[in-house]
């Protein structure tokens, strides 16, 4: 499980998601975590290409035919910046409600963020 976190510094960079997976299930349930800085960056869309053009009296290419440049897919970029293991407290514990499996995940990511004193994006 990751989620974007408010940035942070952490020598040298600076940590934007935070991913953790468990490692126990508990009571409480311990989490290996990793504070990350995470970059996307843009691909370029498709170019189409053009067809040549020639001179109507003499039949003469006056602009060479290009080829289509195809696009290229974004890249992502993870840097690990620091890890560890983090439990889940006993009140946490206590209080996490049973309902669907959806928010599990956003229950889990809130404690541990709140425990590692990390806010969610």
């Amino acid at each position: 499980m990751n989620t974007k976190i408010v940035p942070v510094a952490v020598y040298p960079s600076v940590a934007n998601t935070l991913t953790i997976r468990s490692i126990t299930l508990g009571p409480p349930p311990s989490y290996f975590y990793q504070l990350e800085n995470v970059e996307v960056i843009p691909g370029t869309p498709a170019v189409p290409g053009t067809t040549e053009q020639l001179d109507p009296t003499t039949g003469e290419v006056i602009v060479p035919a290009t080829p289509e440049i195809p696009a290229t897919p974004d890249t992502t970029t993870v840097v690990v910046l620091k890890n560890g293991n983090v439990n889940m407290t006993i009140d946490q514990w206590d209080n996490w409600a049973a309902g669907p499996e959806s928010e599990d995940d956003d229950y889990q990511l809130n404690c541990i963020s709140a425990n590692l004193g990390l806010t969610r994006a």
